[in-house]
């Protein structure tokens, strides 16, 4: 199998500057063109899985029950799309954590690949920040950087720089 992942905060839905962190339901809010994103990604051969840090959690400021939540609403959210998200993988640490899973350490990725038998050269990472470059770059995908977050990141390694998650997905499809 081939597959995107997809970042979520800044990616799907508004994160930061709007929110310092994305603690409640009431603060999911889809960024713009990220239904027709998800819309043109569900019509092409790839799995979907989101990948995303909630460094919240650690924080203390939602519970993994509460991330869960988000992560349902979020699903239903995006849901009219038509698109199927296989999985989420989620980090629960903090920003200074040494763990294995906090992007951009590879492992989330990792443990998609091993566990649905993912083609990861075939597959690409996406997302708004320049740490889920590094985080595509080191499990072998290829990478799309999404301006559509909290900075209008700019990057010299990843494979396409995107204003928004359609303008992504199109040029996924268009490179299949």
């Amino acid at each position: 199998m081939k597959a995107v992942f997809l970042d979520r905060d800044g990616t799907i839905n508004v994160g930061v500057p709007v929110y310092e962190r994305v603690d409640s339901v009431k603060k999911l809010e889809l960024l713009p063109y990220a239904l027709e994103g998800l819309k043109k990604l569900a019509s092409l051969d790839y799995g979907v899985f989101l990948v995303t840090n909630q460094a919240g959690i650690a924080e203390g400021l939602i519970t993994e029950q509460e991330f869960d939540a988000i992560n349902e609403a979020l699903l239903a959210m995006i849901a009219k799309s038509g698109i199927t998200i296989i999985k989420t993988y989620h980090c629960p640490h903090g920003e200074n954590s040494t763990c294995e899973c906090r992007k951009p350490k590879p492992k989330m990725l990792l443990d998609a690949a091993k566990e649905y038998s993912i083609d990861l050269a075939a597959s690409w990472m996406v997302g708004d920040r320049p740490g889920d470059v590094q985080t595509g770059i080191n499990a072998g995908t290829k990478t799309i950087l999404v301006q559509s977050g909290a900075v209008k990141d700019t990057s010299e390694t990843a494979t396409y720089t995107a204003p928004n998650l359609l303008d992504a997905i199109i040029y996924i499809a268009e490179h299949s």
